[in-house]
Parts: structure tokens; C-alpha cells; sequence
């Protein structure tokens, strides 16, 4: 089975409702027409922040051409959790799926494992998309423990996930928090060698289901780096942030990614 190529938007706290809106009309006004035609392998998605997805609707599946994608998701479908939003709350205002275990969410608001493995399993059961997310800090990939350091998030974050949930809405996004915004780089080979190294463990565990999920790269990605990065082997696509609020450039990664042999 041929893995599905991915170019996702992730606004954050960016947009407002008119805006979010002018900005998903721009994308899909320039998605070329051969990617709307037929069997499609590359898909498109874009996470605007909550109050912006219902707004979003009339372009998203299967009307229109983006999925779109909640930027966190509840660890329950629903209860006495104040300021939660559950799976099914996404899916009732017309997500595809959900974002989780990012960088920010880890950091900022202290998410662990634990955690995200209860939000994952939440989410697949409600049958939405998972785009889990993993990746280290500069501490960790100078001391040489990088790959042992995400396969380790990489397995606590499947813990509780039922494997047979895995087939078409689990991606997983590989983000190193340490060229993001910091002004270091990670090379295609550097890339390269930890998508092969999760594809390794996502087959080893996971067998055929594992190795079939969608593998997306997603640090400080730009149109002059996706060309690169989308060659370093096992990157199925791209988790785009800063460049994905401006359609053209968007639009360039959505190309280039569809375009890569």
C-alpha cells in the first residue's frame, strides 16, 4: 500500500475568523487542478485555531479539497473537564482530525506521554485523524541520545492505542525542537536518519500497518528547504507553521511535495 503524502497548515493562535477564511480561499483558489482529479495520494490539511474551524467548512472534505485538523484534542469524549473539547465536539464542527503531543503542548503546558497516549487513543476511537508529533531538544541531540530519546516518546505516546486503529488516520510528525526558531538547521541527512529510524520501530512493532503511516517532517519548513528535505527518504510530506499563513508559500510546499519523485 502506498503511503499517503501529507501537507498540513498548522495556524496556531493565529487568524481570525475572516481572515482564517480569506486564507483557506487563497490556498484553495491555487491548489493545482491535477491534485483535485482522480486517485489522489497528497492531501492537504490545514489546523486553524478552534473558534476558526466551523468557518472553514464549506472547503473542507469531501466538498472541498482540505481536511481540516483540531490544533489539541480532550483526553475523553466528554464530561466535567472545564475548557476541554472532546473528539467528537472536533467532528461535530467539522474536523478531520487532531494535532497532538506538539512541541508547544509538551513544553508550555507540560503534556507528557501518559497524557498523549490517553488524547490518541481518545481521538482514534472517536474516529478521527492523529497527527502525533515527536522530537527533541538541543540537549538531548548533542548528547547523541536523539533517536532512543523519540522512540521512547514514540512508544509511551502508543501505549494505550489499540494497533488496529493505526490503518489510514494515524500520521506521525517528526519535529526537532531544536531548529525551530533557534537558528540551527537540521540537515536532510539528519531528517533522513530519524524518519528511517521511526519507520524501523513503527514496523518492528507494528508490522505492515506500521510501516505504512505517513511520516511528515516538521521544523521551520520553507519552499527553498522542502525540495531537500522532502529527498532524504522516508518524509511522506510536511507539518508546516509560519509558511503556511502566507498561501503562496504554502501552496509552493504543496507542489514540491506532490511533485517529489
Amino acid at each position: 500500500m502506498a503511503r499517503v503524502r501529507w501537507t498540513i497548515g498548522n495556524w496556531k493562535q493565529n487568524l481570525f475568523r475572516g481572515t482564517a477564511e480569506l486564507l483557506a480561499t487563497d490556498i484553495v483558489e491555487g491548489i493545482p487542478a491535477e491534485l483535485l482529479e482522480g486517485p489522489v495520494r497528497t492531501k492537504i490539511g490545514v489546523a486553524p485555531t478552534l473558534v476558526a474551524l466551523d468557518a472553514l467548512a464549506p472547503w473542507s472534505r469531501p466538498a472541498g479539497p482540505l481536511y481540516l485538523f483540531g490544533q489539541n484534542c480532550a483526553a475523553q469524549e466528554e464530561g466535567a473537564f472545564t475548557g476541554e473539547v472532546g473528539p467528537g465536539q472536533l467532528a461535530d464542527v467539522g474536523a478531520h482530525g487532531a494535532i497532538l503531543g506538539h512541541s508547544e503542548r509538551r513544553t508550555h503546558f507540560r503534556e507528557d506521554d501518559a497524557l498523549i497516549a490517553r488524547k490518541v487513543q481518545c481521538a482514534l476511537q472517536a474516529g478521527l485523524r492523529v497527527v502525533l508529533c515527536v522530537g527533541e531538544g538541543l540537549e538531548v541531540r548533542e548528547s547523541g541520545e536523539h533517536e532512543n530519546f523519540v522512540i521512547s516518546q514514540l512508544s509511551a505516546s502508543l501505549a494505550e492505542v489499540d494497533p488496529e486503529l493505526f490503518q489510514d488516520r494515524l500520521i506521525l510528525a517528526y519535529e526537532p525542537v531544536w531548529a525551530i526558531g533557534t537558528g540551527k538547521t537540521a540537515s536532510a541527512r539528519d531528517v533522513g536518519a530519524m524518519h528511517k529510524r521511526i519507520r524501523s520501530w513503527l514496523t518492528e512493532h507494528h508490522g505492515a500497518t506500521g510501516a505504512d503511516r505517513s511520516i511528515l517532517y516538521g521544523g521551520s519548513v520553507k519552499p527553498g528547504n522542502a525540495a531537500g528535505l522532502m529527498a532524504a527518504g522516508d518524509v511522506d510530506g510536511f507539518l508546516v507553521g509560519g509558511a503556511s499563513l502566507e498561501a503562496e508559500a504554502f501552496l509552493q510546499i504543496v507542489r514540491l511535495v506532490a511533485e517529489a519523485s
